[in-house]
């Protein structure tokens, strides 16, 4: 049975917003620490941002093909599609590969991509998507 939670901020509380880097192979672990929080995820990108920990190219394909913006530079914003799976909830894994992430080719598509993302985590109340209509309707009736 698929279950639907609409949620309501209350307080923001932000995090340490850092950007983490899951490369191929490793798992992107979204966590808020506590009760009551979820997490919204404030940047995603996927693809060849940088070279580094995700990236190790060797100098000399980085001096031929570095200034190339489909080898290393290239990107596509999926903070939608990471919304989807992650905001709103106290803890979200995203493995990497990810089927829907694979079909965004910003890059050669033969190149190793990877994710960048940053998430926060927020006090919020959620509840059965199903409520929301009549709780709604309660809020809105007259004393």
């Amino acid at each position: 049975m698929l279950r639907l939670y609409a949620c309501k901020l209350l307080i923001a509380h932000l995090d340490n917003r850092q950007l983490l880097e899951t490369c191929q192979l490793e798992t992107m672990e979204g966590r808020c620490h506590w009760r009551n929080e979820v997490i919204v995820m404030t940047s995603a990108r996927w693809g060849r941002m940088k070279t580094g920990r995700c990236l190790d190219i060797h100098p000399n394909a980085l001096a031929a093909l570095g200034h190339d913006p489909l080898f290393l530079g290239c990107s596509e914003n999926v903070l939608s599609i990471m919304d989807r799976k992650c905001s709103g909830r106290a803890s979200c894994d995203v493995r990497i590969p990810d089927p829907i992430l694979d079909e965004i080719k910003p890059c050669y598509p033969d190149q190793t991509r990877y994710l960048e993302t940053s998430y926060t985590c927020v006090k919020g109340l959620c509840v059965n998507v199903s409520l929301v209509g009549y709780i709604n309707s309660l809020s809105t009736q007259p004393n």
